[in-house]
């Protein structure tokens, strides 16, 4: 989805008068387009009054930098992921700047040379590349919502904070009695599902190539067995105690939050989000010479070393961009808002609009990187 710029421009324009009157001044953006930097929100982490609009700007503001910061690191990290691919194809930096040093023209002309490669090996042998993946994993964590949504909401105890995990399942660790599952991280025998690489023959498999059934080898993931009393690894589903800990695997709701609450804690817990990298491996059976051998070699350490890290990321910056889609929605209000609570704020809701501006097309690049780059291990196995 791309970054709504009527609203963007609507926010900006409604604080525009502001500044150009003298009350605040302007912010200056730290980064430029190259996702260095930190965020422009520095110095609004600050109190700006008792009151409930206050509560709600304040966790507005520290969302924002937040998201800023996260979108901002995610095209760092997708930069030297490309940079990683490129290297293991062993392509010198000029060749991987060729086209151009942004994030867009490195990573679609280190992009073409992988898909290239991948194409040499199909000609030089009959027989298919095979794909084995362990997919990325992301959760976000329960006790930071409950205390957001506490601060936000400025009412609100964050012990009875009413949330539920949509389309995931809360997780933890549970020091007493675990109903639903219980995942080990394996390298090993797996009497239950495998979660991962199998290393010999899986039952089932996810769209990817993971392993998604039982593996008669050696599973490399979390080996998940159903749960009924103790659970030494972490517990999926229910526990007869509080989770300690406890982590959502979807989305974080609280159903009677205030919008913008819920886009504040929603951004804020998913640019904090815990992201686990996949893992992808690939083979290929038929013979090859020694020139194809060495192809072989490269295609695979740039799609375990690189690809794989992009995978990841693509997993985190959707759910970022997810939330953010939120923050976006909610930021007309911010202006009126913030001129209710003074003038310190107003500084602040202009960084804020800056901040959003930036975060927005910032993940709109990384998004569309990292789907392309993602797309060569699946076509690596067509």
């Amino acid at each position: 989805m791309r970054p709504n710029h009527t609203v963007l421009f609507a926010l900006v324009s409604a604080l525009s008068g502001l500044v150009v009157a003298g009350c605040v001044p302007r912010s200056h953006h730290a980064g430029g387009g190259g996702g260095g930097g930190t965020s422009s929100m520095g110095g609004c982490d600050r109190d700006f009054g008792e009151t409930h609009a206050a509560a709600k700007l304040e966790a507005f503001f520290a969302a924002t930098a937040a998201w800023q910061d996260a979108a901002m690191g995610i095209q760092r990290d997708l930069v030297n992921a490309c940079q990683v691919t490129g290297r293991a194809l062993g392509m010198s930096d000029a060749e991987m700047n060729a086209n151009g040093d942004g994030i867009e023209q490195l990573c679609s002309t280190v992009d073409t040379r992988l898909r290239s490669e991948i194409a040499a090996l199909r000609e030089s042998s009959h027989a298919e590349l095979q794909v084995d993946a362990r997919p990325p994993h992301c959760e976000v964590s329960v006790n930071a919502y409950a205390d957001c949504m506490a601060q936000c909401e400025a009412s609100v105890d964050p012990g009875q904070v009413d949330i539920t995990c949509e389309g995931g399942e809360l997780r933890g660790q549970c020091d007493a009695q675990c109903t639903g599952h219980c995942a080990v991280q394996v390298d090993a025998a797996c009497s239950g599902t495998c979660e991962g690489s199998c290393e010999g023959t899986c039952t089932a498999r996810n769209a990817d190539g993971s392993c998604a059934g039982q593996c008669d080898g050696t599973c490399h993931g979390s080996c998940v067995v159903d749960a009924s009393a103790s659970c030494q690894g972490e517990c999926r589903g229910g526990c007869s105690v509080e989770f300690r800990e406890p982590y959502c695997t979807g989305t974080i709701r609280r159903p009677s939050a205030s919008a913008r609450c819920t886009a504040s804690c929603n951004a804020h817990v998913e640019a904090h989000a815990r992201c686990t990298p996949g893992e992808t491996h690939v083979s290929m059976s038929a013979g090859l010479d020694a020139e194809g051998q060495a192809r072989l070699a490269r295609v695979q350490a740039a799609i375990h070393d690189g690809i794989s890290q992009i995978i990841g990321i693509r997993t985190r910056v959707e759910r970022l961009r997810t939330a953010g889609a939120q923050i976006v929605a909610t930021a007309p209000e911010i202006p009126q808002s913030a001129a209710a609570v003074g003038i310190n704020a107003i500084a602040c809701a202009t960084a804020a609009a800056g901040a959003v501006a930036e975060a927005s097309a910032s993940i709109s690049v990384s998004v569309n990187v990292s789907v392309s780059m993602s797309a060569s291990a699946s076509a690596s196995a067509q």
